[in-house]
C-alpha cells in the first residue's frame, strides 16, 4: 500500500461524517440485541459505550470497566473501578446488558472478553466464601469459574487468570465494601455472555425462559463490526469499526449527549462538509447555553453517608438553588457561577473556590488546596453544617477533596470526629477503604491515579498534622 493510500484511509478515518453514521449503524445492532432482552438494563460502559445508545433507553448510571484491567500479564480487579453500584440493578432486573466497542484488529474489546468477567468471577468467588465463613448455604451449582470466550482468549490465558481469581476475592474481602448486602441479594451467580455483530441473533431465544436459568446472565455486548482495516465501504459513507474510540480526536466537540439530540439532522447531511458545518453550530449553540445559563447539565449531588457532605457536578453549585439544601458549598476549581453578594458569603463562610486546573499544574494545585480546606472545613463540620463540594463532573477534582476529608476525619463506622488530634494511623488501605465508602453513595466518583497520589502523598508525609 502506497504511502498516498494510507494516508487516504487515515482520513476517512478520522472523517466526522463516517464516523457518525458508523455509530449510527453500530445503535441500530445495539437496540436489535437490547429487543431481544427487553427486561435487562441497557448500561454504557464508559466512555466509548455511550455514544451507541439513546440516552433515553440507556440506564441511568454508566460503569467503568477499564480494557487495561484485562490487558495480558496485567489482568487485574480494580477496586477503584469496582462498579458496585451495577450489582442491584443485575439483581432486581436479573441481568444486565453492558455496551462496548472495540477499533480493527478485535471482534471484542479486553473490557468485554476480560475485565468484566474477572469481576464476575471475582463477586462470585467472594460471596460463595463469605457464606462459607457465616455457615450460609449456598447452592451446589453456585458457580465461581473464569468465563472466558475461546476466540478472544487463549487456554493459557484463562488458566493464568484463574489462577489470580481468589486473591482477587480476598482483595475484595479485606477492603470496607459491604459484602454481606451483596450476599443477601445476590441469589444466583454472574455470569458473562458474549454478542458482537459476527453472533447470530436468529430470535429463536425465550428470554421469558430466563427466570430458569442457574445465573444471572451479563450480557457483553461489542457494537461495532470487524472488518478488514477497520474501515469498510458502504453506500454513501465508509464504515469506521469503533467509531467511538478516542472522540477527543475526531468528534469537533460533539459530545454523546448532543449526537443524539440532533441525530436526525446530522445523519440527513449529504456529505461530510454540510455534516461538519452542521457539527460546529451544534456545538457552538451549546457553548452559548452554557455561558448564558452558567451550566450545561442538570444539577446532580449525591450525600455521602450520614456526613453532611455531597459530591456534586458544576450545576450543582448554581445560585441560589445551591443554598436549599447546603450551608456551603466548596468549588474545585469549576467555572464560577455568578453570585451575588460572594463576598458577604465568603466572610459568613458560606463559600469556598479552590484554583484547582485541569491537567497536570492542576495536581499540585490540588495538593496545596488540602491543608487549607481541612483547616477551613474543621468548624463548618463541628456545627452540623451540610456542605457541597464540586468540580465540573464530580467525578475527579471534588472526590479528592472529600476523599481527604473523610481520611482526616471520619472513622470506620462513617462517624465524623473533626476534633481529633491526632486520628488512627492512615495507611493507603484507609484510603482505599475511604474511597469505596465515596464511592458507594458517588456512583461516578472516579478520580484519576494522579488525584489519589496526590491524596496519599499528602498523608504519608504527614502534612495533615495539626489540621
Amino acid at each position: 500500500m502506497s504511502k498516498q493510500d494510507r494516508e487516504s484511509i487515515r482520513k476517512e478515518g478520522r472523517n466526522i461524517y463516517n464516523r457518525l453514521r458508523s455509530i449510527a449503524e453500530d445503535a441500530l445492532f445495539v437496540e436489535k440485541v437490547a429487543a431481544q432482552f427487553p427486561s435487562l438494563p441497557v448500561i454504557a460502559n464508559q466512555r466509548c459505550g455511550s455514544w451507541y445508545i439513546d440516552p433515553a433507553k440507556a440506564f441511568k448510571h454508566s460503569v467503568y470497566f477499564k480494557s487495561t484491567d484485562g490487558h495480558f500479564g496485567k489482568w487485574d480487579f480494580n477496586l477503584r473501578r469496582l462498579n458496585y453500584h451495577i450489582i442491584s440493578a443485575i439483581c432486581q432486573n436479573k441481568g444486565c446488558i453492558i455496551v462496548d466497542s472495540t477499533r480493527n484488529g478485535k471482534r471484542i474489546p479486553d473490557s468485554l472478553s476480560k475485565t468484566v468477567p474477572i469481576w464476575c468471577a471475582v463477586i462470585n468467588t467472594a460471596v460463595a466464601i463469605l457464606r462459607r465463613q457465616s455457615a450460609t448455604a449456598t447452592p451446589e451449582s453456585w458457580d465461581i469459574r473464569f468465563h472466558s470466550i475461546p476466540s478472544a482468549v487463549s487456554k493459557s490465558e484463562a488458566q493464568q487468570i484463574s489462577d489470580r481469581v481468589l486473591s482477587f476475592a480476598h482483595k475484595l474481602l479485606t477492603s470496607s465494601v459491604d459484602m454481606d448486602k451483596v450476599s443477601r441479594i445476590l441469589l444466583k451467580p454472574l455470569r458473562p455472555i458474549w454478542i458482537s455483530p459476527a453472533s447470530t441473533l436468529d430470535g429463536s431465544f425465550d428470554w421469558a425462559s430466563g427466570d430458569d436459568l442457574p445465573f444471572y446472565p451479563v450480557v457483553l455486548l461489542s457494537a461495532s463490526m470487524a472488518v478488514p482495516d477497520g474501515l469498510d465501504r458502504r453506500e454513501g459513507y465508509t464504515y469506521v469499526q469503533g467509531s467511538a474510540d478516542d472522540h477527543e480526536m475526531w468528534a469537533e466537540g460533539l459530545t454523546p449527549e448532543l449526537f443524539w439530540q440532533h441525530s436526525a439532522e446530522l445523519l440527513a447531511t449529504l456529505n461530510p462538509t454540510a455534516c461538519t458545518t452542521l457539527v460546529h453550530q451544534i456545538v457552538a449553540t451549546s457553548a452559548s447555553r452554557v455561558s448564558t445559563s452558567g451550566s450545561s447539565s442538570t444539577a446532580t449531588s449525591s450525600s455521602i453517608g450520614t456526613t453532611g457532605i455531597s459530591i456534586g457536578n458544576h450545576a450543582s453549585g448554581r445560585p441560589p438553588t445551591c443554598f436549599a439544601d447546603h450551608d456551603l458549598v466548596i468549588n474545585c476549581g469549576a467555572p464560577e457561577h455568578v453570585f451575588p453578594d460572594k463576598e458577604a458569603m465568603i466572610l459568613a463562610n458560606r463559600y469556598l473556590f479552590l484554583p484547582i486546573s485541569e491537567g497536570k499544574k492542576g495536581q499540585h494545585q490540588l495538593f496545596d488546596s488540602l491543608g487549607p480546606v481541612l483547616t477551613y472545613i474543621r468548624e463548618p463540620l463541628r456545627e452540623g453544617k451540610r456542605v457541597l463540594i464540586h468540580c465540573m463532573q464530580g467525578k475527579d477534582r471534588s472526590v479528592g477533596i472529600a476523599l481527604a476529608i473523610l481520611v482526616r476525619y471520619m472513622d470506620d463506622e462513617g462517624v465524623l470526629h473533626v476534633d481529633w488530634d491526632t486520628p488512627s494511623e492512615i495507611t493507603k488501605d484507609k484510603i482505599q477503604n475511604r474511597l469505596l465508602y465515596i464511592q458507594s453513595f458517588r456512583h461516578v466518583a472516579s478520580p484519576t491515579r494522579a488525584t489519589l497520589q496526590k491524596v496519599k502523598t499528602y498523608f504519608m508525609s504527614g502534612g495533615y498534622a495539626g489540621q
